[in-house]
């Protein structure tokens, strides 16, 4: 296991960061932006994670791990430029990792009424969490859109449908929870 002597390096107080490659770029690039939403998207699943060891069976925060464990997949793709050598050999997110997410959100809506009209979040503090996640699942996936569209990182495509699929799951999650499902 790789263990850090030290953290801070210092290396960014002149407002830029290094990509997986070694290149380094401005903090404010979209790049980094979207780095961040899927940092705190996953941070705040794993808020949800922790409540659910209280509430749940294993099986939907077992779901929830996966889907950190795809984040952190994306994020490696996000951070690594596709014109690099490391682009090759990184672990990508596979249509099957869409798939599972969409199987993910069929299985959970064939129990979870969903209501044709606006929602409210608030109904109970762990949907609103889940609301929350989805919330910054959207705002990801809005900046990836940015980095393929603006920065031409088309490569990202399916980083962009993962989390369209996974905003969508996130929405099911927070009703069934709302409605004893979980």
């Amino acid at each position: 296991m790789l263990e850090f002597e030290q953290v801070t390096t210092r290396a960014g107080d002149r407002g830029d960061s290094c990509l997986y490659n070694g290149e380094r770029r401005g903090k404010d690039e979209n790049i980094f932006e979207a780095l961040g939403d899927i940092d705190e998207l996953s941070s705040w699943l794993g808020v949800v994670k922790a409540r659910l060891r209280y509430i749940s069976s294993g099986k939907t925060m077992e779901n929830i791990e996966i889907v950190q464990k795809n984040l952190i997949t994306a994020g490696g793709e996000i951070a690594t430029p596709r014109a690099s050598d490391q682009f090759q050999t990184i672990q990508k997110l596979k249509p099957e990792d869409i798939e599972s997410v969409e199987q993910m959100e069929h299985t959970l809506l064939q129990q979870t009424r969903i209501e044709a009209e606006f929602i409210l979040p608030g109904k109970t503090e762990l949907s609103a969490q889940i609301d929350i996640s989805r919330s910054v699942c959207r705002r990801a996936e809005r900046t990836v859109v940015r980095c393929i569209r603006r920065d031409g990182s088309i490569h990202l495509a399916r980083v962009q449908n993962y989390l369209n699929r996974l905003s969508d799951f996130l929405f099911i999650l927070a009703r069934a929870e709302e409605q004893g499902k979980l």
